[in-house]
């Protein structure tokens, strides 16, 4: 995931799209005659929508609410959750290992003394 789709909850191209609408509406407003003082209306306005369109796509990520110091925090403990589960896996997977072994070292007595092993109980 890219920074600014972690951050922003927008990915680059929105962003281009977002600051292109903008800087048409004020290269409209300045080819047009109009006010100056619409120029950071429009620019106010652009934010404010640029803040409603990133709340929502945070909102949808499941991040909301969360400031980046939080959002670390969860990262960091997840990651750490992660890692406990790998530790028991390769701790399992350890201790399949010696269980092999063990097995194969009496196969292997087995094979030099098939008499002690003798027939199974039926």
């Amino acid at each position: 995931m890219s920074w600014l789709r972690r951050n922003l909850g927008l990915d680059g191209f929105d962003l281009v799209i977002h600051v292109g609408v903008t800087c048409m509406f004020i290269a409209f407003v300045a080819m047009s005659d109009g006010p100056e003082e619409l120029v950071p209306v429009i620019t106010g306005i652009s934010l404010l929508v640029l803040a409603v369109r990133r709340r929502f796509a945070l909102k949808a990520g499941g991040t909301i609410g969360l400031t980046t110091g939080e959002m670390a925090a969860q990262r960091i403990a997840e990651l750490e959750e992660r890692v406990a589960e790998l530790e028991a896996a390769q701790s399992e997977v350890a201790e399949l290992a010696e269980r092999l072994d063990f097995a194969e070292r009496l196969l292997a007595q087995g094979a030099r003394d098939p008499e002690r092993i003798g027939p199974g109980a039926s």
